[in-house]
């Protein structure tokens, strides 16, 4: 049976209920054709031209995103705006878009749960005070800091030269604290709880200062390599749920959503 935008769009808000959003954030609908049959479903962490073009070749004509298209207030459209010009593109090429954001950061399985997953952590829980975003949890060994680190990089495949960490790489630890994506803001929760290390993304001066000051390391993984799980886990969760006896819906993974940083 053939599945319309509209109805799959009212199915993805409820497997993982929109409502769960952050109130800041712009999670679900952000392009509906929603008389258009679904074809093929892209995930993928960011909408970027790249992105576009695959789903064209791929004749996709939904794409189930990550962060948000659409996360401002938009007052114009112009092709001088990148953005605005995706949008374009996204709209002449009738090509759909959903976004699956804060309230899949904080399901089972979501961006933070599955890191935890990838490290093999023991005692999995909610870091207290972060509404569900960062997650705390037991090495099965105590390690020293460094090797935590490489054994991370190799876990995820993080470029180990990508990444920054503070505190001393000898220093022994066990329970790892972590938010996927962006969360230092969450630096003194995970202190609170007693987490020998934090693990995130996009960890700023200041912050790598305040984690020197309690004695805490921070990890710094960024932001793509902590959240590029989702392109796959995504279509495995939403498309477990969506197909059925009746409805068999492709939904594949990006292969160019890439980080947009270089290392020399």
């Amino acid at each position: 049976m053939k599945m319309l935008i509209k109805d799959i769009f009212k199915r993805f808000d409820e497997i993982i209920p929109i409502e769960n959003a952050a109130d800041w954030d712009n999670s679900g609908e952000q392009i509906q054709f929603s008389r258009e049959v679904v074809n093929r479903v892209l995930t993928t962490l960011e909408v970027t031209n790249d992105v576009i073009d695959e789903a064209i070749s791929r004749k996709c004509n939904l794409i189930l995103s990550h962060h948000p298209l659409i996360f401002t207030k938009i007052n114009t459209i112009s092709d001088k705006q990148p953005k605005q010009k995706m949008i374009m593109r996204l709209i002449s090429n009738k090509i759909s878009v959903y976004s699956a954001h804060t309230n899949y950061d904080i399901i089972e399985g979501g961006t933070s749960d599955y890191l935890t997953k990838q490290l093999a952590l023991d005692d999995i829980g909610v870091i207290p005070g972060t509404d569900g975003f960062a997650m705390q949890g037991m090495l099965k060994a105590e390690m020293k800091l460094g090797e935590f680190i490489k054994l991370a990089c190799e876990i995820t495949n993080t470029p180990l030269h990508e990444v920054r960490f503070t505190g001393y790489r000898g220093k022994n630890i066990r329970k790892v604290g972590l938010c996927a994506g962006s969360g230092s803001e969450f630096l003194s929760n995970a202190f609170n709880a007693g987490c020998d290390v934090f693990v995130t993304g996009d960890v700023k001066y200041h912050t790598a200062q305040d984690s020197l000051e309690l004695g805490i390391p921070i990890v710094d993984m960024g932001h793509f390599y902590t959240e590029k799980s989702f392109a796959e886990q995504a279509a495995k969760i939403y498309g477990s749920k969506i197909n059925t006896i009746e409805n068999s819906i492709e939904f594949i993974p990006s292969e160019v959503d890439v980080n947009p940083f270089s290392m020399l």
